[in-house]
């Protein structure tokens, strides 16, 4: 296997479509305004402090981070349309941080609930309790009958749980997916169109928030030069012939032509 041929076997994935069937900007507004109405709840979280209710240092800190989501969404959604670079750029990394807090917290939360339901003795659904009474009319079992049944419940509900959170978290991964590809969709049409005369280097277009480039100026230059830095081959790498919106162009192109 060459080298090339590795690299694209490595290299992170790149939908060219929302499901098959919606661009990627349709596909990024809706992803965007569903995590929204999502991360309204912080706001609510928040409020619930003024009521006197306790709430945990991981409640706070999640809740904190759903506002600063929030906020970021609010200023990013409009760029959307408007194919800004600097925005699509930072809603790409906002939700790409998102969805590993969110993955972080679920796991922390999912391995509270495990080790809670381990050490209750009513099992996790009260199991012990509905096998061991007999008012029911049922036999009444023995320690080593209530202790398997309660071993059964707890493995299926467990089951069924990381089930649900592993195809959740996989959904995520690909929302992710398809927010940071239209991020690069917008750098790369960027650079084609307002820095058509600078040249690439070894397959990877030219920064736009270098200093000297049209988006290099002042913090917004610095914050773009440090978002694509991380992951630059990703962000501005790849032939333009290769691209799904090149294509789309020329077809633009040639059918006005005829």
């Amino acid at each position: 296997m060459t080298a090339s041929s590795l690299s694209s076997w490595l290299r992170l994935p790149r939908p060219k479509s929302f499901f098959g069937f919606m661009s990627l900007q349709t596909g990024t507004e809706l992803i965007s305004i569903a995590l929204l109405f999502n991360k309204a709840t912080g706001i609510y979280g928040i409020l619930t402090l003024f009521t006197g209710y306790s709430l945990s240092a991981l409640q706070i800190t999640a809740y904190l981070g759903s506002i600063f989501v929030l906020l970021t969404l609010a200023v990013c959604i409009p760029h959307i349309r408007q194919r800004s670079p600097l925005q699509n750029l930072a809603l790409a990394w906002v939700y790409a941080i998102d969805t590993l807090v969110s993955a972080g917290y679920t796991a922390a939360f999912a391995t509270t609930w495990y080790l809670a339901s381990m050490h209750d003795t009513k099992g996790p659904a009260g199991a012990e309790d509905d096998v061991s009474s007999p008012s029911n009319g049922d036999v009444q079992l023995d320690p080593s009958q209530e202790a398997q049944v309660k071993a059964g419940t707890t493995v299926h509900d467990t089951a069924a749980s990381m089930v649900l959170i592993v195809a959740l978290t996989l959904i995520r991964i690909y929302l992710t997916l398809v927010i940071t590809a239209y991020a690069r969709m917008v750098l790369l049409r960027f650079v084609d169109e307002q820095m058509s005369d600078s040249k690439e280097v070894a397959d990877v277009s030219p920064d736009p928030f270098a200093v000297g480039a049209p988006l290099g100026e002042g913090w917004r230059g610095r914050l773009g030069r440090a978002m694509v830095s991380i992951g630059k081959g990703y962000w501005l790498g790849g032939k333009k012939e290769d691209e799904e919106w090149t294509r789309q162009v020329n077809s633009k192109f040639r059918s006005t032509r005829d």
